[in-house]
Formats: C-alpha cells, structure tokens, sequence
C-alpha cells in the first residue's frame, strides 16, 4: 500500500451541511462631523499640562470631558472646558462653538467658571 493509497478517500461523503458563522464586525456607519486636532491645557493643579487630542466635530462636550478628565487623572465633575473665554455646555456638541482645528480648550476648576 502506497502513501497515496492509505489517504485516498472521499471526503465529501463526511461532510454535513452545517451553517457557517463568520466573525467578521459589521461595517462601521461613517461619523457625521469632521475631524480636528484640540490642545487642552489643565490650569488644575501645579503646573500647566498640555494634551493633544483628536476629535470629532459632532462629540459632545460632557463625552470630551469624560475622555479628558481620564488623560489628566480628574473627575470630569470638578472641572469646566472653556474656549474663547466661554464656559462649554456639556450637553452641546463641539460643533456649536466654532473651534477649529489646533486651537486650546482649557480646563478650568468648576468653582472658578462663570
């Protein structure tokens, strides 16, 4: 009996209809929005920390501050995010303040925001 004697079989007799499940991720929606480069800068605490961010246009503020507050290691509760001098609603998207790519968004104490 040769090598190619012993495997000679027919495989497709073993083979039973199953369904076959794939783990491909459904495709992701486009984002609404567009993409810009922020800088915030925590006046909370000594010193001035600086952190360059990524972020879409149509966030809103209350998730910036939750992604923010992590990178600098604050409760988002205990601070504001102020651009041009005016204090952003957490409930509004970035949309509506009119910032444009590199501008600074600071963090400043919630006891200090006007």
């Amino acid at each position: 009996m040769s090598f190619k004697d012993e495997f000679d079989e027919d495989l497709e007799e073993n083979i039973e209809e199953e369904q076959i499940y794939t783990k491909t991720p459904a495709a992701k929606e486009p984002e609404i929005g567009k993409k810009i480069t922020l800088y915030f800068t925590s006046t909370i605490g000594p010193g001035e920390k600086r952190q360059k961010l990524n972020i879409n246009d149509n966030n809103m503020i209350g998730d910036i501050k939750k992604t923010v507050g992590n990178i600098f290691g604050l409760n988002p509760a205990d601070f504001h995010v102020s651009s041009g001098g005016v204090t952003m609603d957490e409930k509004a998207p970035l949309a509506e303040y009119n910032v444009s790519s590199g501008d600074d968004i600071l963090l400043i104490p919630a006891s200090t925001a006007g």
